[in-house]
């Protein structure tokens, strides 16, 4: 049985950037309450909630933590997936390999405003044989896991040899 583990795509300045935005939270909305200029009154405090915004989603996205993907490829050309979150399992998937026509990687589905932005996130698709529908490979909970490049390359060739083509 072979084995591939790959990492979510994730940022080491997470933890910095909810840290920063709650400091600039409390800053602004300091500054609010000392301020009498009801103009500035209204900047500081359109600023301390955009502040405030940003740390909470910040912090989801610290205690959210980063996946990591496992990949087993079994010996009847199934595979197995298992995502984890600081060792512990958060979902299971399974495929099977005789049934993909094709794989390749493409850009994340663009369904936010952040995937305009973040064009170097990187995602796994596939086809079927009986199906002309694209589907993503790393899927958790209705999210497909952004890779980086390199990531994402590694589970192509890693499961390249292992379709069944027609």
């Amino acid at each position: 049985m072979k084995t591939l583990t790959v990492f979510e795509k994730y940022s080491r300045h997470w933890p910095m950037i909810a840290a920063g935005s709650t400091l600039l939270t409390l800053v602004f909305w300091g500054a609010y309450m000392i301020v009498s200029d009801v103009l500035l009154e209204g900047y500081l405090r359109l600023g301390a909630f955009c502040f405030f915004a940003l740390a909470l989603l910040s912090f989801f996205k610290v205690k959210d933590g980063r996946i990591q993907i496992d990949m087993q490829l079994r010996d009847d050309g199934g595979l197995e997936m298992n995502y984890l979150v600081r060792n512990k399992l958060i979902a299971e998937d399974a495929f099977d390999l005789n049934s993909f026509k094709t794989i390749e990687i493409n850009e994340m589905p663009n369904k936010s405003l952040y995937n305009d932005f973040a064009t170097a996130d990187k995602a796994v698709r596939f086809k079927r044989k009986d199906n002309d529908s694209w589907i993503y490979l790393t899927e958790v909970h209705g999210r497909v896991v952004p890779l980086e490049i390199q990531n994402a390359k590694k589970v192509v060739d890693f499961l390249k040899s292992y379709i069944n083509r027609e």
